[in-house]
C-alpha cells in the first residue's frame, strides 16, 4: 500500500472513500459521519496537506488525515503527538485501516514526537473496540459541537531496527 498526499483534484476522491464509509455505517446504525460526506470538510485539509490517499496498485483503497495539532478536540498541547481524523477504507479493503494507523505512527515518529491520538463518537461502540484493540487507550469524553466525542492515543512503536 503507498500513501501520498491528496492534491485538490483529488477532492472527489477522497469525499468518494468518506461517504461510502459512512453510508456503510450509517446501513449498520452507526451514525458517525453524515452522508453523503461534506466536501468542504475535506478541502481544507487537502489544501494544508493533511489528507492523504492510500493506493493499492495504483487503485484508491483509503484515506487518512493526520494533523499536528487539534485544539478542537484536545485543546492546546505540547508538540508531542499526530493526530489522526477521517480514516477510511473502501469495504472491498476492510482490514487496511490498521495499516493506515501503523503508516501514521511512523509519520509521527519522523516528526520526533511520540503519541498518536484520534477520536470517535462516545457511542460508536464498535469503533472504540476497534481502537482499544490496537493499542489506543481512552483518555476522556468531551463535546464538540453537538456531539460527544471519546479522546484515544497510544505510543507510538519505536523505530524497527
Amino acid at each position: 500500500m503507498k500513501v501520498e498526499r491528496a492534491t485538490p483534484e483529488e477532492l472527489e476522491q477522497v469525499v468518494a472513500v468518506l461517504s461510502e464509509a459512512a453510508g456503510w455505517l450509517r446501513s449498520r446504525g452507526i451514525e458517525q459521519w453524515p452522508h453523503p460526506y461534506p466536501a468542504e470538510w475535506v478541502a481544507a485539509s487537502i489544501e494544508r496537506g493533511e489528507t492523504y490517499l492510500a493506493r493499492l496498485n495504483g487503485a484508491v483503497v483509503g484515506t487518512i488525515t493526520l494533523r499536528w495539532d487539534d485544539p478542537a478536540f484536545w485543546g492546546e498541547q505540547p508538540p508531542v503527538a499526530g493526530y489522526v481524523h477521517g480514516v477510511a477504507v473502501r469495504r472491498e479493503f476492510a482490514g487496511l485501516g490498521s495499516e493506515l494507523l501503523e503508516w501514521a505512527d511512523e509519520q509521527v515518529r519522523v516528526e520526533g514526537r511520540d503519541l498518536l491520538r484520534l477520536d470517535c463518537r462516545s457511542d460508536n461502540e464498535r469503533l472504540r473496540r476497534y481502537y482499544e484493540e490496537r493499542g489506543f487507550e481512552h483518555r476522556r469524553d468531551t463535546t464538540v459541537a453537538d456531539f460527544r466525542t471519546s479522546l484515544y492515543e497510544r505510543r507510538c512503536p519505536m523505530e524497527k531496527p
